[in-house]
């Protein structure tokens, strides 16, 4: 018998496997990448419309970080949701302003309170800190042990915040 007269030699087999995966793969990842937010050059964005200020909202996602997207509100309204390591901004009114993160339990130092003026652009931080809230018992697994992340508002400085702010996904405005 010849070898290959009868079948296929086993490096042909394993190239088209491999051009198959690759291919597969890619489209894979042509699907969640288009799917998860986009870069955004500054250039690109809109300008402050009149009488307005803009607030930008960013999260990190270290591997400690809760994956949980909780809702963002300003003055008790639903204005957004945080996503990890993502931004997006909200061009609001000039005036005072309470920004707080839905989640299981508040406490007032986990918020941001911020007095706009027309132009002012202002960057917010949600930090999150997984299992500040938990029960249970660590020797066996009880359907009594829970855990809850907790999310904090950090007002960030300009300079460092457009810095972290362009290494994040941006999922748009509200304009």
């Amino acid at each position: 018998m010849f070898w290959g007269a009868m079948e296929e030699p086993m490096w042909t087999k394993s190239i088209v496997l491999l051009r198959w995966l690759l291919s597969a793969l890619a489209g894979i990842a042509t699907c969640a990448t288009a799917s998860y937010g986009q870069w955004a050059p500054a250039g690109s964005l809109p300008p402050i419309p009149p009488g307005e200020a803009r607030v930008w909202f960013y999260r990190d996602a270290g591997i400690y970080d809760s994956q949980e997207q909780p809702y963002i509100l300003m003055n008790g309204t639903i204005i957004g949701v945080s996503q990890p390591r993502g931004s997006f901004y909200f061009d609001v009114k000039s005036g005072f302003y309470h920004v707080t993160v839905q989640q299981y339990l508040s406490n007032p130092e986990e918020d941001a309170n911020i007095n706009l003026v027309p132009g002012q652009q202002v960057y917010l931080k949600i930090v999150s800190l997984t299992n500040c809230i938990d029960s249970g018992s660590n020797r066996r697994a009880s359907s009594s042990e829970f855990s809850r992340p907790c999310f904090y508002v950090w007002n960030i400085p300009t300079q460092i915040a457009q810095a972290d702010v362009a290494r994040t996904p941006f999922y748009g405005g509200n304009h």
